[in-house]
């Protein structure tokens, strides 16, 4: 029998001898160049192996201009966690308050820098403590960098776990580094409430005017601000796939508004730590190495990471609690159209980030198909349908509600569609780049969907045969499906005008498809489901009074209007595109619009580019270039005073529109003031000022990134 070193000396040598066989290495040099020498000079060899897209991608190994991994032998090897540790370059203990104030800057500076995009091993794990914070002797360090390991931890569950990222937006991999897994959630935050103690007994012991007063008060801040983001972000995660509930929430965001008020008085203490090594690009002098994890990257072309500065650090955070704080409002959205509304409204802040976006995802649907955890998408889905529209077949005094054809038609179209209603909220989630690109996807989902939506309408009318004192299902399920596939197209013409993707000449037929089809066909649908709304209640009152022995009788139709603000809201945007449109073609008519030249454009090439997602859709058509082009034509045959006369026309009524509408919010309060000052310009310009200039008109988009203010010069 053989020993245990015996039997190791065996593996040894066998694993040896397999190495030599697989790295058997032959010297190809003067092969390779007598090859090369039957090509002709700029002739390349092609192999179904190695293409065009594999030489592109190729990286020359060993060339540190290519390579990733390749370090120079002048260089300095970079600084490891166990040669600092040995060296005394890395302090275990008795931290002075300036230097643990420096690390917990950095550090949060380097978490910043991670969710912004760049690579965990190159932002958050070049912090030497984070690698074995079991070593660390002094507690507020340790508990601290405990801390920012479970804080890691649980952003990249949140994020993973919503899947509403790019490559660009967030990088998973953690490099098989230790998240602190040995130590419970829970443990790691009574470690760092117990930290927190200890200082507050310090502070008290301690003279106000001493200047050590502010340095515990600065470790103190610090500390509780991370506990709370940890203690928030935990809660926030579904336990058991359901979501928090109401008082849990309630909780959340008391937790949220102490870490907020945080925010300011950490601002005012960031002088009080270690600086920056700028000669290095090293975010603090001690407890960092920016090329530690070079060889973990893949070998790809360098990449420079610039690790976020502290003041900044501390303005993301704090929107990032503020908008943690918003998500938690989601708990109200019971309607699946109110948690649409929601989910654009929030993805349009301007500091909506990654992880807030996701958390939102999470929180509305933590499992597949289930809001919150506990109701069935497809309940929701009915509900929202019902309050839009009150088909027959969901009103349970209708006899067709307990028609078991009628119910099974209606479940299976829930069944088979609602992932399209899923797509349009996860949209939401990605940065608005990404948006418009996948609302281009969606919109062919949406034209099946109209589809299936028709067919249902005709078979639950058939069901009816004709008896209209039950109502009717003429086209109620198209009439909804229509209104979200009206607000994806609409979404998805504003969205380039955000992301600043059309020229000044093309703003023309952009407001145009705006002004003449989708908020008119958006109208026309609320319009539509109002009357809906109205005949159903009427013929619920006729069920009730038979019921009571009364004769039937003739009701008057009560005055209900449940979509009276956001009809309203969308007449107002209606007018403010039809400004637009003829303010646009008064300076077009003026040859004040700067075109292309003839030889490098065909306008109708860009204007079906610009609407290729609407051509599978059947409802509403898509509008050809050649009707876009009648129309155009037959506007151009006014004056351009006229034309101004009527944008002024058109902005004014969007204002008084708006003025009616009472609790605005932001935006449309930002859309009013653009409506009035465009008023104003264009009566201006309808007066004939400025009528000789051939200055082009300037489109100012800094009050609304989709509706400018008109200037002219």
């Amino acid at each position: 029998m053989l020993s245990d070193n015996n039997l190791g000396e065996v593996i040894e040598d066998t694993e040896m001898d397999m190495r030599k066989e697989i790295y058997e290495w032959k010297d190809i040099t003067s092969e390779f160049f007598d090859s090369v020498e039957e090509l002709e000079l700029g002739e390349l060899l092609h192999h179904e192996m190695f293409g065009l897209f594999e030489a592109m991608s190729a990286i020359e190994m060993m060339d540190k201009k290519m390579d990733i991994g390749m370090i120079d032998e002048k260089e300095k090897a970079p600084l490891t966690f166990e040669v600092a540790v040995k060296t005394g370059q890395l302090k275990l203990e008795d931290l002075q308050c300036d230097e643990l104030i420096g690390i917990y800057d950095s550090l949060f500076s380097c978490l910043v820098s991670w969710l912004e995009g760049h690579s965990p091993a190159q932002t958050v794990f070049i912090c030497l403590y984070l690698h074995d914070t079991t070593v660390i002797n002094d507690k507020y360090l340790a508990c601290f960098c405990n801390g920012i390991l479970k804080l890691t931890g649980i952003i990249r569950k949140f994020i993973t776990s919503a899947r509403v990222y790019e490559e660009e937006d967030f990088q998973p991999a953690i490099y098989n580094f230790n998240l602190c897994n040995d130590l419970s959630d829970q443990k790691v935050v009574a470690m760092m409430k117990e930290s927190e103690n200890d200082i507050q007994k310090k502070i008290k012991s301690t003279d106000p005017a001493d200047e050590s007063y502010e340095n515990l008060m600065a470790v103190f801040n610090r500390l509780k601000f991370t506990r709370l983001m940890l203690q928030c972000l935990l809660l926030l995660y579904p336990t058991k796939s359901f979501s928090p509930n109401e008082m849990e929430m309630s909780e959340i965001s008391k937790l949220l508004t102490n870490a907020i008020e945080l925010v300011p008085l950490i601002k005012k203490t960031i002088s009080k730590g270690t600086k920056p090594d700028d000669e290095n690009d090293t975010p603090n002098v001690m407890g960092f190495s920016p090329m530690v994890n070079q060889r973990l990257l893949p070998p790809t072309f360098p990449r420079y990471t610039k690790i976020k500065e502290r003041s900044g650090t501390y303005n993301y955070l704090e929107i990032l609690s503020q908008n943690l704080k918003l998500a938690c409002k989601i708990i109200h959205c019971t309607n699946y159209q109110s948690a649409l509304n929601f989910f654009m409204e929030f993805s349009k802040k301007s500091g909506s980030c990654l992880l807030s976006r996701s958390v939102l995802q999470v929180l509305y649907l933590p499992v597949p198909n289930k809001v919150f955890g506990a109701t069935n998408l497809t309940d929701v889905l009915k509900d929202s349908l019902k309050a839009f529209i009150a088909p027959a077949v969901l009103m349970p005094k209708n006899p067709l509600y307990n028609n078991p054809q009628a119910k099974e038609c209606v479940d299976s179209f829930f069944f088979y569609n609602e992932h399209t209603f899923v797509m349009f909220l996860e949209i939401c989630g990605f940065n608005r780049a990404r948006q418009r690109d996948k609302i281009a996807r969606l919109l062919d989902n949406f034209a099946s969907l109209q589809d299936e939506a028709e067919r249902v309408d005709t078979f639950l009318d058939k069901q009816l045969n004709g008896e209209t004192s039950v109502g009717t299902c003429r086209t109620s399920f198209g009439t909804w499906v229509l209104y979200y596939c009206l607000r994806a197209m609409s979404l998805f013409l504003l969205s380039g005008l955000e992301l600043e993707l059309y020229s000044v000449h093309e703003y023309l037929y952009v407001f145009w498809y705006l002004y003449e089809f989708l908020f008119g066909w958006i109208v026309s649908a609320f319009t539509r489901a109002d009357s809906f709304l109205l005949e159903q209640e009427c013929i619920s009152e006729q069920f009730k009074n038979l019921s009571k022995g009364q004769k039937k009788s003739k009701l008057k139709k009560k005055k209900m209007k449940p979509y009276g603000r956001e009809l309203m809201f969308t007449q107002a945007l209606q007018n403010v595109c039809g400004g637009y449109y003829k303010a646009l073609a008064g300076f077009h008519k003026a040859n004040r619009i700067p075109q292309p030249l003839a030889e490098f454009d065909l306008e109708q090439i860009r204007y079906e580019h610009r609407f290729a997602p609407f051509a599978e859709l059947s409802t509403p058509p898509a509008i050809g270039y050649n009707d876009f082009c009648a129309q155009k034509w037959a506007l151009l045959k006014l004056t351009q005073e006229e034309l101004f006369l009527s944008a002024a026309k058109h902005f004014h009524q969007a204002r008084t529109i708006l003025e009616h509408i009472s609790n605005l919010d932001a935006e449309m309060t930002d859309i009013l003031k653009i409506a009035k000052i465009n008023f104003v310009v264009m009566n201006l310009l309808a007066n004939g000022h400025k009528k000789d200039s051939e200055v082009p008109p300037e489109f100012d988009f800094s009050s609304h990134k989709c509706f400018p203010i008109i200037k002219q010069q």
